[in-house]
């Protein structure tokens, strides 16, 4: 309560086989919490890895929102992005969504069954983060084709972005996905400044959970 915990959709949590009372294994998730977060401003957890990620089609996540204060915040007020490259600064591919928000239960449901929110509510398809490899390669060759211009605003060091529908694709520097060193992932309050979507400028608060980071679809074909 305000929000109870299930599994995502397409989730099944294993069994243990080294286990002689046959434990179920947990899904690995985190909850990340900001208070106040300036517009513009982003809070994230990383990781150091290596990694070559071209044998894999898509990167997938599960991304849950709760607001803190029910009415102090509205669905895309922030955004959920994850960034790989070789560095968390200056080269690397970044995915970008906007978050739709879980309502609140309204009364305690710790023993009401029919007040319980099921998957779909927790865990809205929206919110699920599938990024394909092939539109990170895509936003690069666009973004390489331009520094190729004479006079062009484009640069290396500069952001890059790169719209899949809603959602936002940034390139910098010269990442690459046969050797991932970095994994970072986080919540964004974005910039009014950015125009993504109409934006009050204002600090936001609000509890994300991200649910089961990894790599699906990978290519079985020969050669």
């Amino acid at each position: 309560y305000p929000v109870n915990y299930v599994l995502p959709n397409g989730l099944k949590r294993t069994t243990d086989p080294t286990n002689p009372h046959m434990t179920k294994q947990n899904e690995q998730s985190i909850s990340i919490k900001v208070l106040e977060l300036e517009d513009g401003d982003a809070r994230a957890a990383y990781k150091n890895v290596r990694m070559d990620m071209r044998q894999y089609r898509k990167l997938r996540m599960h991304v849950h929102a709760e607001a803190i204060d029910e009415d102090e915040l509205s669905d895309g007020d922030l955004r959920a992005f994850i960034r790989i490259g070789a560095d968390y600064t200056q080269n690397y591919y970044e995915y970008e969504v906007p978050l739709v928000l879980t309502p609140h239960l309204q009364a305690p449901s710790r023993y009401d069954l029919n007040s319980i929110l099921d998957r779909d509510d927790v865990w809205p398809e929206l919110n699920e983060i599938i990024i394909t490899m092939d539109i990170l390669q895509q936003a690069k060759q666009e973004r390489n084709d331009l520094l190729r211009i004479a006079n062009s605003p484009i640069t290396l060091t500069s952001n890059y972005y790169f719209y899949d529908g809603m959602n936002r694709v940034t390139v910098k520097g010269n990442p690459n996905l046969s050797n991932v060193r970095t994994i970072m992932i986080g919540v964004r309050n974005p910039s009014q400044n950015e125009n993504i979507s109409p934006d009050d400028g204002l600090t936001k608060s609000g509890i994300v959970w991200m649910n089961e980071l990894r790599l699906t679809d990978f290519n079985e074909d020969g050669g």
